[in-house]
Order: structure tokens, then sequence, then C-alpha cells
């Protein structure tokens, strides 16, 4: 019997053989296809990713392509980067999200001042047309637009002066030049930079102390992004559909660049039916399964579809020259495999070693509801299978950077954990029985000998031979790992939760302790570290007196960023009073601290030099 070769890489699996390769196709397909010796072979790719639970006796818990390690990449998806050169990215379902600054321009507010208090800065959000540009955020607060993008609230507007203006571009095929950047830029943004197919946005900041006290912003936006091909309709719109989005990417020439004659359509519609089926929830419905999030094409292709098949625990194979899709839920058992279809011996692992097993997993999803960053979901455990651990709680880690809702999160966690405790592997060599089926089918098991009677198994490898056999790896499968109630959910509240700060308008702490102790021409003044996140330095103001009002009658001396300032060359017995306030990223600011006072314990006094 050949060696079997699983596919890697790029693809999610393939029926390949010797000679081939061209039928099969070119670019990527193809360039692996090309290195592949022996017999035919037909794997699929898990949303578990090659990390799958029980596969690798080593490493018990799994770790899913990160989302927090997504975010590092490139500086994180809704981080603006000043780079000459960097990764295009695809928009999928609804994010917020920002990128790379293709264009920064500085001029005066009118041509007669020296001062250049305007700064204009373009940002492409997506390597395509999106379907809309929603709420704009400047750090982590959203910035209200009136209809021509000027902001309407403080601190971009005081008064009748706009400190801030933000224009939108969706990248459609026919898009003009911004308007504002070319009357604007000296000759620099021209008619001729009109961006088509770049989705994009201007932002006009206009210098002021209160709007930008932590200097230029980190600009970001809520992207609707691409509109999909929809195989039920034949029509190409905005839709969240994880099936779709999946679609797009197989086809995409940024992605696997498949034909319509390599597509299963039939399994895309099917499994783009399951993905928008309503379900309970807590308080309401949702769809089955929804994927939102972004595409880096600077990771390899395995990785973008282990990424984006988390979103709806997901199956996808490539077989007989086309690509297949299993969404998470069960589908009745197609075949039943009997003794008789068996051409050798059939071994049966009733159970998968004690230390690839997990009874709790848990993980991290992008919620719109803090500022969409990471946040833990409820880790979802099983109390049987925690007694059957000897009440050790063996974790997993599974994270979800296409789903952003608790709920959804909790059911898909629900069905990783289900698979993993569904322990049953059987090798299958089958005869020409075998020809019937591909990766990602359900087949029924019925083995008296080994007391199966009717098991549901999934195909998850499928492998031909030269005597025309076909071996075959059956995992467990069952109606049940797919099911789950209400009373299984639970409230993101009821979980820690990673929350960004969103104190736009909240002030700082006041600076806690302060204390100065002085030497003989020198003044310390220190104080507790202040622990705010958004926090922007720390104002020392100092008085020769004691003072109700400080920001009046003393002097700002300094803007410290740690908890600590020394006041050299100063006179002998002179004594100073110090008041401490906080600054944010935003411009608040907390009440004073102090006063805290101290006198210097020399007698000289300050002698001037002059040469």
């Amino acid at each position: 019997m050949p060696q079997a070769i699983p596919v890697v890489g790029a693809v999610a699996g393939a029926l390949v053989s010797k000679g081939v390769a061209a039928a099969i196709g070119g670019g990527v397909i193809g360039s692996i296809v090309g290195s592949i010796a022996g017999g035919i072979v037909s794997v699929g790719v898990s949303y578990l990713g090659s990390k799958a639970f029980g596969k690798e006796p080593d490493k018990p818990r799994i770790q899913s392509s990160s989302l927090l390690s997504a975010e590092i990449k490139g500086g994180g998806r809704t981080q603006m980067v000043r780079q000459p050169i960097t990764s295009h990215r695809i928009v999928y379902g609804k994010t917020r999200v920002s990128g790379p600054i293709v264009f920064i321009h500085s001029r005066p507010v009118s041509g007669s001042s020296d001062k250049l208090d305007i700064l204009h800065v373009v940002i492409v959000l997506a390597a395509h047309e999106a379907d809309a540009i929603g709420d704009i955020y400047f750090n982590d607060g959203v910035v209200a637009l009136d209809g021509s993008g000027n902001a309407t609230a403080a601190p971009f507007k005081q008064g009748s002066t706009v400190f801030a203006s933000v224009y939108k571009h969706l990248g459609t095929a026919n898009q003009a030049a911004d308007q504002v950047l070319i009357d604007n830029s000296s000759g620099k943004w021209t008619s001729g930079h009109r961006l088509r197919g770049l989705t994009y946005i201007h932002a006009m900041l206009c210098w002021d102390e209160t709007a930008y006290a932590s200097g230029l912003p980190n600009i970001s936006a809520v992207v609707q992004g691409r509109k999909l091909y929809d195989p039920r309709t034949e029509e190409t719109e905005w839709s969240d559909n994880a099936a779709l989005c999946i679609l797009d990417y197989v086809m995409s020439g940024f992605g696997l660049g498949a034909t319509l004659d390599e597509i299963d359509l039939g399994s895309f519609a099917a499994a783009a039916n399951i993905c928008d089926e309503e379900v309970d929830t807590i308080d309401g419905t949702e769809k089955r399964y929804a994927c939102n999030g972004v595409v880096d094409l600077a990771a390899s292709p395995r990785d973008v579809l282990e990424d984006m098949l988390t979103s709806c625990a997901g199956f996808l194979t490539y077989t007989g020259g086309k690509w297949r899709l299993k969404v998470g839920a069960y589908v009745a058992p197609m075949f039943t495999l009997e003794p008789q279809h068996a051409r050798d011996a059939v071994m049966l692992k009733p159970h998968r070693s004690r230390r690839t097993l997990v009874n709790t997993v848990r993980g991290a999803f992008v919620s719109p509801d803090h500022q969409w960053q990471p946040t833990d979901y409820p880790e979802v455990s099983n109390v049987s299978y925690l007694s059957q651990d000897g009440d050790e709680q063996i974790s997993a880690t599974l994270d979800l950077p296409f789903t952003q809702s608790s709920t959804m999160a909790q059911r898909i966690a629900m069905i990783a954990l289900e698979q993993n405790r569904r322990q049953k592997q059987i090798l299958f060599p089958s005869n020409l029985v075998g020809f019937q089926l591909a990766a990602g089918n359900t087949v029924a098991v019925d083995l008296p000998r080994f007391g199966l009677a009717g098991l549901p198994c999934t195909v998850t490898t499928w492998s031909m031979t030269e005597d025309l056999g076909v071996d075959l790896t059956l995992d467990e499968d069952g109606a049940s790992i797919y099911e789950f109630s209400i009373s299984d959910l639970k409230s993101l509240d009821a979980s820690p939760e990673v929350v960004a700060p969103n104190n736009t308008s909240v002030p700082p702490a006041v600076p806690q302790n302060p204390v100065a102790d002085a030497g003989s021409d020198y003044i310390h003044v220190s104080w507790d570290r202040v622990a705010d996140s958004d926090l922007r330095y720390v104002e020392v103001w100092e008085h020769t007196e004691d003072t109700a009002d400080p920001e009046n009658d003393a002097s700002r001396i300094s803007e410290v960023y740690g908890n600590e300032l020394t006041r050299n060359n100063l006179a002998g017995s002179t004594t100073r009073y110090y008041w401490l306030r906080s600054v944010d990223r935003y411009g608040n600011k907390s009440a004073f601290a102090g006063p805290v006072d101290a006198t210097t314990s020399g007698d000289a006094s300050i002698v001037l030099v002059l040469e």
C-alpha cells in the first residue's frame, strides 16, 4: 500500500494522483498537487486546525490560531500604522478596523499663517469595495459626525469651530478623488488619486490643545465589509453568513482562486442555510453562525481558512476536483459501512489518550460591546466530564477571531468539547464501496464484533490504495454534539471581561499620597503611580506660598510621565508648595492633589557665573 500523503499548507485537502496536477488547476492548488506522489488522498481542514483536540498527544490543550496573536500581526487590526510596505486586509462581515496611512499632509489654517495647524491623514481600511463605513473612532471613543463628516460634539467641536472632519470612501469602481484633499494639498493629491477598489477614510484635523491633548489619535472605523456571491440567489451583496464568507475566500484571487467548476455549490448552499437558521439565546434569537472579522493577506491560506472556519465549527475539503463545506450541524449518515465492506482488518480505537482529553474550553471572541476588543467568553465545561477526570479541570483554549457574539462563541466551544469527548476512532480499509464517500461525509458504522450498531461517524481522511481500495479514518459523530439548551448558556457579565478603556469623558484618578522632601539645594516630590490605562502625564504645579487656587496662582513647571520629580539648584532656606494633577489622553484632568511643601536646608544663594 503506497504512502498516503496529507495535503498541508494552503489547501484543505485534495483528491490527486501522479500526473493529474494539470487537471486540478494551477496556482496554489497546482503548486501543492505537483509535489504529491503516491496514492490519491482526500483530507480536510477543520476549524480546530492542525492543533485539533486529540490530534497531538503531547499537546492536549489546543491553541487555535490565536486571536490575540493575530492582533499583534501588523500592529493590530484597529491600529493605524505608518510603514512603507504592508499587507492588504479583507473585511468580512462587520468589524472595527484601521490600516496603513498612505498619505499625510500638514498646512496652515490660512495662507497668511506660518503654523501648520491642519493635518490631512488618509487611512486605507480594506483592499476592496465595502458596503458601508459606520462609526469613526479616535483612540477608543466614537466621534460624532454630521452628514458632511464634520464633528458635532466636544472636544472636536467647540462653539462653532470644528477641529475634526472625516470623509468616507467605499472603494467603488467609479470612485472619484477626494475633493477636499485636491483643494488643500498644494497639488500633492490630484484628481488621479482615486484609490478605486480601496476602502479608505480621509481625516482632516485642526490642532487644538484640548481636542488633541495626547497628539495624533489612533483613527479606526467600523466597516461593513465585502459583498459576497450567494449561490442560493445568484446575487452579490453584503452578508456575514459564514459559509458565504468562506466561499468568497476560496473563489477569490487573493484566496485560493477556485473557479465555479471547482465548487460544490450545493454543499455551500446547504451550509449557508444552516448558518442562517435562527437559534435561541438568553434574551432572544440570533443566527446560528456568522463570520465577522479581518483577513490579513500576509497570513498563509491554511491559517486564514482555519481562522474563518472557527466562525461556524466548519470542515472544508477538496475532493474529486470540488471544494465542499460542512458546518457545525448534524447531518444524517449517507451510507452504512458493514463488515462485508472491509477488505482487511478493521481497527477500533475506543478511547483517546488521557493526555488528549479536556473537560473545559475557554477563549476569546471580539466583543462589539467592549470597543471591538478581544474579550473572554464564559468558559464551557461539563460536570460529568469533570467527574470522569477525577474532578481535575483540564482546559483547552479556542480563540474565535471571527465571532462577535458571546452566546455564539459558547455554542462553538460546546461543539469542540463534545467532539473531544466522543473518543471512538475507526481505521476502516474499505473495498470499492469507499469510492462513494469523501472526507467530510457522515456515515453509519455497523460492526457487531465491536458492539457498534449504526454509530454515526465523520470521514476525516480518505486515501486510495494501489489495489483499488480506500483507507478511511472515521471519527465518532452524533446529533447530541450539536445540541444545546438555553440553560447551557451564560451571560457575559457572569465571566471575566477584557474591557478596552473608554474614558473619553471620565477624568483620570487624582495622584495619591504626594510627598515633598528637601535637601540642601533641592526638593524631591513623589506620589503613588496613577494606574489609569489611558493616563497621559501628571502635571506638577509650584508656588512660593499656599493657595486655594493653584491653577491661577501657581505655575505649571513640568509634565511627568512617572511618579517623581526633583527640583535642583534651589537657594538655601527656600520653601516651595506643590500640587499634582493627572491628565489622560483625551485631555480630561483630575482634581488637584496637595499641597505638599518642603524647605531646603542649605544657606547658599544661587550664583550666576557669566563668562
